[in-house]
């Protein structure tokens, strides 16, 4: 195992960002509480492990190389284990002097000679999925990466037989069906027009495409939602003019300084039917918003959660490109508001605010999917904080808020909810989150009873060093066996 990194040279407005050069492996002796029985299998987690590339200070938190930590739990121990998924883009940073290769938000040195005509390098470090027996790394931009489940070594880019041709894009927000175990998702293209391509796994990993959803202009989408009928998309109105747009092709700026929020498009909604057709395409108030909650049928009506932002696009993103400063750089309350649009068979779409509580990265019980639920569960900033300092749970029906609040300059990466075991209440089960001690430096693992959120964690198991900021995980009941 390795020593950990020494960081004491940083100041606290960087901590939430700090990389963790070093891979290790061991077992969790550190702990508070008990692991709950029933709680068997692992947590995935992946994130940008570091923010430099061949030397070179990257840009923006998009653009971190990929590293995926695991967390297994088992006979009421913890096992982790992390490691840097080894795509092309890392490999030759490690040996580079200099970005090897251009990324979403940061050029290679050498201007326009060294970055026009070429496309961001897949860092796959956005999300992570366990599908048909594999494990996913996922980016925005380009084809998953498979990894082995237990080791967390690469086995390489994954295309699904060929079914991704050319970019590939297969986004880092896939939904799952959890009657038929069918995976659902989207990739961006451009060319030759702007638009969503729409896909289906099956359940033995084959792809199939569902056809498109076409856009009025080339924009940028991160997230979809799911219902028993439909593929369900509503997309801020970030655009790419096409001058800004060219000119990242031609290495003018980077691609993400090429995205401009236009309010006067409103925010677009499509609703893809999952088994053919036209899609239903309509438009309303314009929102900024990254992330959906759960998306389901309601009698005629079609039901979209999501995170609206209290900030522009330029705020938002100026948070993502400043990581040397750290979350304590936003200088407002993190997060957003959790909104719910009802959109009506006549067009209109009714816009709800469920909370004012501020937060992101929301989560449910996912064997909800596609209906009706009733909890959320978000990182929030309860007190105001420009960070995740607590993890809320929303009750969409009566509107209670339910705040866990971490200790003092302690944040939250995403929950994630797991049933107990035969469950058949909702909130039956746990949440699992992972936090960073911006003090001492040290992440812990916290296992929190769903359905009592302001008691105590049931379990808490402290690692031997930080985590950087996490952004998506999942959990399977697959028990990883690192040996």
């Amino acid at each position: 195992m390795s020593s950990p990194t020494t960081t004491s040279d940083q100041t606290a407005t960087g901590r939430d960002y700090l990389p963790l050069h070093d891979e290790f492996d061991y077992t969790v002796d550190d702990f508070a509480g008990t692991v709950p029985e029933g709680l068997r299998g692992t947590m995935y987690r992946n994130g940008p492990g570091k923010m430099d590339a061949g030397g070179q200070p990257l840009g923006h938190l998009f653009d971190g190389d990929g590293m995926l930590s695991m967390y297994a739990f088992d006979d009421g121990r913890l096992h982790f284990r992390n490691r840097f998924v080894r795509t092309k883009h890392y490999r030759r940073s490690l040996t580079a002097h200099g970005a090897p290769y251009r990324a979403l938000g940061t050029l290679r040195s050498g201007g326009i000679l060294t970055n026009a005509l070429r496309f961001p390098a897949n860092v796959a470090n956005t999300s992570v999925a366990v599908h048909a027996g594999k494990l996913l790394a996922l980016w925005e931009g380009g084809r998953p990466t498979e990894i082995d489940p237990d080791t967390l070594a690469t086995v390489g880019v994954h295309d699904f037989d060929g079914g991704l041709t050319w970019i590939g894009a297969f986004s880092a927000h896939p939904r799952w069906d959890p009657r038929t175990g069918e995976m659902f998702n989207f990739g961006l293209s451009m060319f030759p027009r702007p638009q969503l391509a729409c896909y289906r796994v099956d359940r033995g990993g084959r792809l199939h495409a569902l056809g498109s959803l076409g856009l009025p202009a080339p924009m940028f989408n991160h997230d979809m939602g799911l219902t028993e009928r439909h593929l369900v998309f509503a997309i801020p109105p970030l655009v790419f003019p096409i001058g800004k747009f060219l000119g990242a092709g031609l290495g003018m700026r980077n691609f993400i300084e090429a995205i401009d929020y236009d309010a006067r498009r409103g925010t677009l909604i499509g609703l893809v039917p999952r088994d053919g057709g036209k899609p239903r395409v309509l438009h309303t108030d314009p929102l900024m918003h990254l992330h959906l909650a759960n998306t389901y049928e309601d009698g005629s009506d079609t039901v979209v959660e999501l995170v609206d932002y209290d900030a522009s696009w330029a705020e938002l993103n100026g948070q993502l490109s400043n990581v040397r400063d750290g979350m304590v750089g936003a200088g407002k309350p993190y997060g957003g508001r959790l909104t719910r649009l009802r959109v009506t068979p006549t067009g209109r779409v009714i816009h709800e605010i469920l909370s004012d509580l501020q937060g992101d990265f929301p989560t449910y019980n996912l064997g909800r999917t596609s209906r009706r639920n009733r909890y959320v569960y978000l990182a929030a900033s309860a007190d105001g904080t420009p960070y995740p300092s607590s993890i809320a749970k929303l009750d969409t029906d009566t509107g209670k808020e339910s705040v866990h609040r971490l200790p003092d300059d302690t944040l939250a990466h995403e929950a994630l909810f797991v049933p107990r075991p035969g469950a058949s209440a909702e909130d039956d089960g746990w949440l699992l989150a992972l936090t960073q001690d911006r003090t001492t430096e040290l992440a812990s693992v916290l296992v929190l009873d769903a359905r009592d959120l302001l008691a105590d964690p049931l379990y808490r198991g402290t690692l031997r060093h930080h985590m950087p900021l996490t952004f998506h995980g999942t959990f399977t009941d697959r028990v990883a066996r690192p040996a």
